[in-house]
């Protein structure tokens, strides 16, 4: 699913990922980009895997595609060409996932909006939260 400019704005920090097959030379904008809200989801169904030079939406904007990417490839350092070195700094900038060790028994996550509680203790119990609530 696309985004719009608007949730490409919100979400300039998060990996950038193509939501449908695109050809060599593509000029990436919005429209060209997954919605990261779902990514946590993706990749817990092995749908989607991020690499560690996968681009942010912000570096990607406006740069070309170097190869045919198909739907829910990562734009990469190696696929994509006139990125921005830096994605552009915004006052709320959130970290793409947020690991914190609460204690030897309970991880919390944070993921694109997203508070994940996992307790290991006593019968696992395993809570996600939304982060608006």
């Amino acid at each position: 699913m696309s985004i719009t400019e608007e949730t490409a704005k919100v979400h300039t920090n998060d990996p950038a990922v193509c939501c449908c097959r695109f050809e060599a030379g593509t000029v990436v904008e919005a429209a060209n980009l997954e919605d990261p809200a779902i990514f946590p989801d993706l990749i817990d169904s092995g749908l989607l895997e991020i690499p560690k030079n996968t681009l942010t939406i912000g570096q990607v904007l406006g740069a070309t595609l170097k190869v045919t990417l198909d739907a829910l490839s990562p734009m990469t350092t190696e696929n994509m060409e006139g990125y921005s070195e830096t994605a552009e700094d915004e006052e709320d900038i959130r970290e793409e996932i947020l690991e914190e060790k609460v204690s030897n028994s309970i991880t919390t996550h944070q993921v694109n909006g997203v508070i994940k509680i996992s307790i290991e203790e006593g019968t696992g119990v395993y809570l996600e939260i939304p982060v608006s609530v």
